[in-house]
């Protein structure tokens, strides 16, 4: 079977992660070729595999206009199916179209997109991929309901294919997280938390929460947020001087890949208070690393997380409440720690492979 895979986004946050995972499962598939469309910024980005063809595909991501050499390109390679990991459709393909649309949340929270021209971009870009599809993967039963009411699509063209845990997120050694946080400039013990500086993140929240807990905890911990600035970074710097724990709240920036997994392990409890996620993969990271975890109970998150962390509503006094529980009550932070590790160990990038792969073959056999 020889399928196309539009890898120009593997580089990216989230969509990156999916792909790069996906392809390394496709590089041990007997008798699948996959042809790589990468650019020149992300072909050193392609996993090994003699069966990955790299093929350049220069085009801007975020442009309409260039969706029908997009589709020469494609059809070029004489592929069997053309699966985008995101939510840009080639026009004028001569084979099924696959796309995978992990979320909305562009729609459900514009400013999440800072710039006007590039929502306005999404949202076509987005609304020309799911019409144009012959069938749409998500990452979450949540995804799904919200793909099919906002776009009143048949259930039957929308599969649920969960995300999986690489295996490198496990505990590390204490010279390996200390090697970590002195890189990164950590103090030690801390609460962390990862992830974008945008609003659905709620990490305001969080500083809240933070600054409301009791003074003896407060002197003994530092609350780390770390990742990429976003659009909400100065409103999350501003309101870490108004609580008055600015000099509590540690921002180390980008956290290279390799270096998660120490972390995750280094911190003794990781707070995730998103408003909404598609899925939610850095909870399932820490978990895996075997640390105890505080996520809000909103969108896809219960069915990601489970019993495997402690699930509240997204505001400061319910973090505060339960950063509080975590950290004072030894027995429940053991119990998360093993729920977590157990819980983690259900997702795998094998089976969410397989399962793609399933769809490659019913997608294409259709076509036949």
């Amino acid at each position: 079977m020889r399928i196309g895979f539009d890898a120009r986004m593997i580089n990216w946050k989230g969509v990156g992660t999916y792909s790069r995972n996906l392809l390394k499962q496709f590089a041990q598939v007997p008798g699948l070729e996959v042809v790589c469309f990468s650019n020149k910024e992300t072909n050193r980005y392609l996993p090994a595999g003699d069966n990955l063809i790299k093929t350049m595909l220069n085009e801007e991501v975020f442009s309409s206009r260039n969706l029908a050499r997009i589709g020469q390109a494609v059809n070029r390679e004489r592929v069997e199916l053309f699966h985008s990991p995101y939510v840009v459709a080639p026009t004028g393909l001569e084979c099924p179209l696959l796309v995978t649309a992990h979320d909305i949340i562009p729609l459900l929270f514009p400013k999440s997109i800072p710039s006007f021209r590039l929502r306005r971009t999404y949202k076509g870009l987005l609304a020309d991929a799911v019409h144009k599809a012959d069938h749409i993967i998500t990452v979450s039963t949540v995804s799904q309901s919200y793909l099919l009411a906002h776009f009143g699509l048949a259930l039957g063209k929308v599969s649920v294919i969960l995300d999986g845990v690489s295996p490198k997120f496990t505990p590390r050694s204490e010279a390996e997280i200390e090697e970590v946080c002195a890189k990164y400039g950590i103090g030690r013990p801390h609460i962390l938390w990862l992830g974008e500086f945008v609003a659905h993140k709620n990490v305001t929240a969080l500083v809240k929460a933070f600054a409301a807990l009791s003074a003896r905890i407060r002197s003994h911990y530092k609350l780390v947020l770390a990742g990429e600035k976003g659009a909400d970074w100065q409103q999350v710097r501003k309101e870490t001087e108004s609580a008055g724990v600015g000099n509590l709240v540690n921002f180390p920036g980008f956290i290279a890949d390799k270096d998660l997994p120490a972390l995750y392990s280094s911190a003794d409890l990781f707070v995730y208070p998103s408003l909404y996620e598609g899925f939610g993969l850095p909870p399932l990271e820490a978990m895996a690393c075997g640390t105890p975890v505080v996520c809000s109970n909103t969108s896809s998150l219960p069915e990601v997380v489970g019993d495997g962390g402690l699930l509240v509503a997204p505001r400061s006094a319910a973090l505060s409440a339960a950063i509080t529980e975590v950290i004072t009550n030894g027995s429940l932070r053991q119990r998360l720690k093993r729920r977590g590790r157990e819980r983690a160990a259900l997702f795998s990038w094998h089976t969410a492979a397989d399962k793609t792969l399933d769809l490659y073959r019913e997608l294409a056999a259709k076509e036949a």
